[in-house]
């Protein structure tokens, strides 16, 4: 072969390989996106408490209406997993399932906590990190409700689904008894029991220290649960915990081009409104109100699974259709 065929040779065959080289970078990126939704990266669940999806108005939730919803995903049609119980909400939205001992919002006990795996236990197999952030717990793994309305740091146990789940706590609940390092680990306070104190997950924002996952738990004054001084207004006290919180969330140099920001309730007040607010922010949403689909807290488990690549969805999430539409 003369030397100028042997280049034109050797051009042509690199060109080849370099286009099929693409093609399957190209095959890759799209095996990635798993049911129309993208790869995320650091995600954060925030969770307010028992409040419909008719009661936020521009006048009680300014922060919200103003600043959050004109540029995110709004969707108008999503709802809790039951109109009963805040813990079987919760679990659902990380374990995709719940028990008659969870619609009664029971403390954690060996009658009241499941052994059942969870969207936590399958970042842990992918080797992803998690936390629950739980504000004015009194230290990691806080098994026993606490606080009053007045001095604005209630903290209640069945607000943090990862205590119930005995693959993160361990068996056993009683003071005595150490939890899991999983859980010592993982489930941490947001601050002191201090009034409305985030002081350490703020810190860990500022550092980057976050998980990948991070559910957001505010006490019962900041998600709205009580009507707690000095505003004695729940929707209003979950608006000032966003306008406060979010900023920062967004400002973490672990919220980048994939970060994602979720803001949601537990659940409706009354069969006439269940739906609740479900609205999400970040890079790769595309802002708007969506109201075509319906969605659900178990919807909210398989688009998590989703974003993370985890192919195999538990429990109600197996039977329930990913949050898509609304990314770019």
């Amino acid at each position: 072969m003369r030397r100028a065929a042997r280049w034109r040779w050797f051009f042509g065959v690199s060109a080849v390989g370099l286009l099929a080289v693409v093609g399957l970078l190209a095959q890759g990126a799209r095996a990635s996106t798993l049911e129309g939704v993208p790869p995320v990266g650091h995600v954060f669940v925030i969770v307010g408490e028992n409040q419909g999806l008719n009661r936020l108005t521009p006048a009680r939730s300014p922060y919200l209406t103003g600043a959050i919803k004109p540029r995110s995903a709004f969707l108008t049609r999503y709802t809790g997993a039951t109109l009963g119980g805040s813990l079987a909400n919760y679990l659902a939205m990380v374990a995709g399932r719940f028990t008659r001992c969870d619609l009664n919002d029971d403390l954690p006990s060996p009658r009241c906590s499941h052994s059942w795996d969870s969207l936590f236990g399958q970042l842990d197999r992918q080797g992803s990190s998690w936390r629950e952030w739980a504000e004015s717990a009194d230290g990691a793994c806080d098994i026993f409700d606490h606080g009053s309305a007045w001095s604005s740091d209630i903290y209640t146990v069945h607000h943090q689904p990862a205590i119930y789940l005995t693959r993160i706590h361990g068996r056993g609940y009683d003071e005595a008894i150490t939890p899991a390092a999983e859980c010592r680990r993982d489930v941490l306070a947001m601050g002191t029991t201090a009034p409305d104190d985030t002081g350490a997950f703020d810190a860990a924002l500022a550092s980057g220290a976050v998980g990948r996952l991070n559910l957001v738990v505010p006490n019962d004054c900041e998600d709205g649960h009580d009507p707690c001084a000095p505003i004695r207004d729940g929707v209003r006290q979950f608006d000032d915990f966003l306008a406060r919180e979010l900023p920062k969330i967004e400002a973490s140099p672990a919220f980048g081009a994939d970060g994602l920001v979720i803001i949601t309730y537990d659940s409706g007040t009354s069969a006439k409104h269940p739906q609740v607010l479900f609205d999400m922010l970040g890079p790769q949403v595309r802002p708007g109100v969506y109201g075509a689909t319906a969605y659900n807290h178990f919807s909210f488990l398989r688009t998590m699974e989703d974003g993370f690549g985890i192919a195999r969805h538990l429990a109600g999430a197996a039977r329930a259709r990913p949050v898509t539409g609304m990314w770019r």
